[in-house]
């Protein structure tokens, strides 16, 4: 199998949190092993690590590749447990779960208009705004209900974006309530309705099984205060289903 394929399948079983089988091993050894319910990993047998339900469709030879170019980079050790960095390097996959947040009632916006010859840069303040939760009011209107505008203007700083980049907060946004701005610029009403399947195909399957449709939803969700999120959403009651799946990932 091409390692492009690879990738592909990997995206698919975990819905976008990996695209590497390195780190989905890792991820299955960690999990499954020291955390989840099959036990130590010094118990682990060759036959256990091949029939885990997500590295079925792979031939053993490139999952023997895979756990070789994880050990060889540090990230296991001989006996098949997670070093400190093959752990740091899971949690930079994981969505966290932060809790309940409060809302101070301002809006924090980041406004820009830089040209198409400096897109590459463009995308690196875009990125880095959506990494942080940010949502996309129009295409170089960015706004998020928290203060990230420090960490926003370290980015302009050191990409000497300061001309054109405006950083500015305002209790109110345009004329539409909050909660109604909220849920059209994040898409609320989709995500709740991912978690309603969700809770729906617990009753029936193992959580196992579907904590990494969890964890999409979850990397998409932009956790806002409940001051914005919809009377019947259903973000905290599909976390407490895998909280204890996901301790080790915990803030």
């Amino acid at each position: 199998m091409r390692k492009k394929d690879i990738s592909k399948k990997v995206l698919k079983i975990t819905g976008g949190i990996f695209s590497s089988l390195v780190d989905l091993a890792l991820w299955n050894i960690f999990y499954f092993y020291e955390v989840g319910p099959l036990g130590h990993p010094a118990q682990l047998r060759k036959a256990e690590f091949l029939a885990t339900r997500n590295l079925e469709g792979f031939n053993c030879l490139t999952l023997k590749r895979a756990i070789y170019r994880a050990r060889s980079r540090g990230w296991i050790k001989e006996d098949l447990t997670l070093t400190k960095e093959g752990k740091e390097r899971l949690e930079g996959f994981i969505p966290i779960y932060f809790g309940k947040k409060k809302w101070d009632g301002n809006w924090y916006l980041v406004s820009y208009d830089i040209s198409e010859r400096r897109r590459i840069i463009r995308n690196i303040l875009r990125d880095n705004l959506k990494r942080l939760g940010f949502g996309k009011v129009h295409a170089s209107l960015w706004v998020s209900p928290f203060n990230f505008l420090g960490e926003v203007e370290k980015i302009v700083k050191d990409y000497s974006l300061s001309p054109f980049v405006i950083l500015a907060i305002s209790n109110q946004l345009g004329r539409e309530e909050s909660k109604y701005l909220a849920n059209r610029i994040w898409k609320l009403g989709e995500i709740n309705e991912k978690y309603q399947n969700l809770i729906q195909k617990t009753q029936d399957e193992s959580l196992e099984n579907l904590i990494f449709e969890y964890l999409a939803i979850l990397n998409k969700d932009p956790q806002l205060p409940s001051e914005l999120l919809p009377e019947d959403w259903l973000g905290e009651e599909t976390y407490l289903n895998f909280k204890n799946h996901l301790s080790h990932f915990s803030k």
